[in-house]
């Protein structure tokens, strides 16, 4: 028995040291790829490298090298394909986030890349899309996609009113009712009349 506990100790050690090995580009298994399966079943193909930009599936590979596949219950197929575009266009690097307050209503101007200014635009274009993908970017981990996605949203409600605001933020228009918002401009009212 005494010679049993070094042999199953080394083994562990050996396990240990392969799981715990760090991915880099040299590494075979950057190349394969890795399947994105979303919760109603839609599957995305994905080189390693590019899928590492989601810190979600960083973590899932370094715990698994042999992984072939990677559920996302939290994602619909729609919405994992617009998550899929943006990390094959960025090759696994995040772009610097940006800068905020916001410089100006248009993504163009406020993008340092030109292709998140027209992807993010061309998914604002629905704001129930647009706020589905703000929700998966954070379920990925995707600080660059998320910051992108709310930067989106400031573009769309910087200097509108207070109603267009609540406007913005419902996508089906059915969350406020104008008794609300003449309740929240009587209230703003007075807590205007308080601070004076």
């Amino acid at each position: 028995m005494a010679s049993q506990a070094p042999a199953n100790h080394k083994e562990d050690a050996k396990e240990a040291k392969t799981v715990a090995k760090p991915l880099n580009k040299e590494d075979p298994n950057d190349s394969k790829l890795i399947v994105l399966v979303s919760n109603d079943g839609k599957r995305f193909e994905l080189d390693r490298e590019s899928a590492k930009i989601s810190t979600l599936v960083a973590t899932c590979i370094e715990n698994d090298l042999k992984a072939e596949s990677i559920p996302f219950p939290a994602v619909t197929g729609t919405i994992l394909e617009l998550v899929v575009q943006y990390m094959r266009n960025h090759k696994g690097v995040e772009p610097p986030i940006i800068e905020k307050p916001l410089k100006s209503k248009l993504m163009s101007d406020v993008c340092p890349n030109k292709f998140d200014a027209a992807y993010i635009d061309k998914v604002g274009e629905t704001r129930q899309t647009l706020y589905d993908l703000i929700l998966a970017a954070n379920f990925c981990d995707i600080k660059s996609l998320l910051h992108l996605g709310c930067a989106k949203v400031a573009s769309l409600i910087k200097g509108e009113s207070l109603e267009k605001i609540k406007q913005i933020l419902d996508p089906q228009g059915k969350g406020f009712s104008s008794k609300d918002s003449k309740t929240d401009s009587k209230d703003a009212e007075e807590e205007r009349m308080k601070i004076d």
